[in-house]
């Protein structure tokens, strides 16, 4: 028997958007959240500093910020590409985080294999993580994102500046050391009910 797929794309795949922002708006961004943000190390799923899954500084962007016009059009984007290539029950996602991985001055910044998958208070859980370049490819060395298919296959994130990128927020994935420069990137989280 043979299974035909009537759609071109699997729900479970990554996909991505290669011009969400243009590079003046990343360079503006990253400007205005080095200057502005209080940046703090990142924190693994447990809410825990462990400098030997995760290194790397982050900041949280709010909407009541500057950065309103941000929000609202992650949203629309998020709202096309659910419509057009997930599907889920969709509700709203969380703040932005900014991520700087530094490969400068003998730092080494990674983030080992993880998830996103997360409940909440509400009674949602992460369903949709996606994940906004805002470095050029040029800019750093190493730091590519992995995502994982299997224990054997996985496939390299966009590397392309404002490119933004979802995958299901069950999908393990890690970023490789950044040996050099600078990756910046946003990333969020969108909620829904719990998968069926």
């Amino acid at each position: 028997m043979y299974l035909f797929h009537l759609r071109p794309n699997l729900a479970g795949d990554p996909t991505f958007v290669g011009s969400l922002l243009s590079p003046d708006e990343c360079t503006r961004i990253v400007d205005n959240c080095e200057r502005d943000l209080e940046l703090g190390p990142g924190r693994i799923d447990s809410e825990q500093i462990d400098a030997n899954r995760r290194k790397s500084d982050i900041g949280w962007i709010s909407p009541q910020s500057e950065f309103r016009w941000l929000f609202d059009r992650i949203s629309e984007c998020v709202n096309a590409v659910n419509a057009d290539w997930y599907r889920y029950n969709l509700i709203g996602f969380e703040g932005i985080q900014f991520t700087k991985y530094s490969g400068a001055g003998g730092q080494t910044n990674y983030y080992s294999s993880h998830t996103d998958l997360k409940s909440t208070d509400y009674g949602t859980v992460r369903k949709l993580s996606f994940s906004i370049q805002l470095s050029g490819p040029d800019t750093y060395e190493g730091g590519d994102v992995l995502l994982y298919r299997s224990l054997t296959e996985s496939s390299t994130m966009n590397r392309a500046i404002g490119s933004i990128t979802f995958f299901p927020s069950y999908t393990i994935h890690e970023v490789l050391p950044v040996t050099k420069g600078i990756r910046y990137s946003l990333v969020g989280w969108v909620h829904g009910p719990p998968f069926a």
